[in-house]
C-alpha cells in the first residue's frame, strides 16, 4: 500500500499570517487610542500665550484638558464660572460655562475635555464638554 506524504504548512504562510495579525493589532490599538480624544479637529489650547496676550486669541475656538480647582461663582442666567488647571500647565486660568451646559455635574478635582471659545476682553466660554 502507497503511503502518502504529509505536508507540512509552509514557513512563509505562517509568517505573513503572524505579521497580518500584528499589523491588525497594531492599527486597532492606534484607532481606539486616539478615538478617547475629543475635539481633535480644534487646535490645542495655548495657555502660555493666552496669559500674555489674552485679546490677541478673539474668535477662535481650542480645545483644553485640565482639572477643575474651583466653582468661583454661579449664576442661574450667566452659568458658572470655574478656575481650571490645564494638563501640562501650572497656571490655573477661569473658564465661563453657560447655563445650558449646566446639566452636567461639576465638582472640584474633576478632569474635563473642553471646548473653548476666546470672547471680547480674552474671556473663554466652554461651547462644549466632556468629562475625561
Amino acid at each position: 500500500m502507497a503511503r502518502r506524504a504529509r505536508s507540512a504548512p509552509k514557513i512563509g504562510w505562517l509568517l505573513a499570517a503572524l505579521a497580518a495579525a500584528l499589523l491588525l493589532i497594531a492599527a486597532g490599538g492606534y484607532f481606539l487610542g486616539t478615538a478617547g480624544t475629543p475635539y481633535r479637529t480644534a487646535a490645542e489650547f495655548p495657555v502660555e500665550e493666552y496669559l500674555t496676550t489674552s485679546t490677541s486669541l478673539r474668535g477662535n475656538s481650542y480645545r483644553l484638558s485640565g482639572a477643575v480647582l474651583n466653582s468661583i461663582t454661579w449664576s442661574p442666567d450667566e452659568g458658572r464660572l470655574v478656575s481650571v488647571q490645564p494638563t501640562g500647565s501650572q497656571s490655573p486660568i477661569p473658564l465661563v460655562i453657560p447655563a445650558d451646559l449646566g446639566e452636567t455635574n461639576i465638582q472640584k478635582g474633576q478632569r474635563f475635555h473642553f471646548l473653548v471659545e476666546v470672547r471680547e476682553s480674552g474671556i473663554l466660554y466652554v461651547t462644549s464638554l466632556t468629562k475625561s
